[in-house]
């Protein structure tokens, strides 16, 4: 008899996927856009998943309309909640070509979600898809996760959830 080999964890679920610049004290995304501008740093890929497992490795692939990879942020869960938003951080360089993306989700090499957003040119306004409003003159103090805490903000040992954020580069 042979010993059975290791099995392994199943795919984590994508319950939401979304496009934003940050994110709200409790961890959700705060606005989901339809379009970011190029040369405006950052915006996030995040998704909530659940049935994340230690040592899985979430990663984005994001393309232009032609397919060429732009980015591909990746991040190896660590022990935390099973079920959880994740930020996967894209650049937004000022040279990027204004047109069509698309960001597509994997879990261990396995597909689990996508989503098409736009690339408008610099120094355009984001547009903020409807289903999720937010108040667009209203910036968040909440830093982008990762980068340390704003003075007052609750922060994950304060009790509040933060998303789990890939490094950066």
């Amino acid at each position: 008899t042979g010993t059975p080999a290791p099995t392994e964890p199943p795919a984590p679920a994508l319950g939401q996927i979304a496009m934003t610049f940050g994110f709200r004290p409790d961890g959700t995304p705060d606005g989901s856009y339809a379009s970011v501008p190029a040369g405006a740093g950052s915006v996030y890929v995040a998704t909530r998943l659940t049935g994340l497992s230690v040592g899985q490795k979430v990663r984005a692939i994001v393309i232009d309309a032609w397919g060429n990879e732009v980015a591909t942020p990746e991040i190896v869960i660590d022990p935390g909640a099973a079920d959880r938003w994740l930020a996967l951080p894209v650049a937004l360089p000022a040279e990027l070509a204004p047109g069509q993306y698309g960001v597509f989700v994997f879990g261990d090499d396995r597909p689990l979600g996508s989503l098409a957003f736009g690339v408008t040119s610099a120094g355009t306004s984001a547009q903020l898809l409807p289903e999720l409003p937010a108040n667009p003159q209203v910036r968040s103090t909440v830093p982008p996760p990762g980068s340390g805490s704003a003075p007052g903000q609750p922060t994950a040992a304060s009790g509040q959830a933060a998303p789990t954020v890939a490094p950066s580069g």
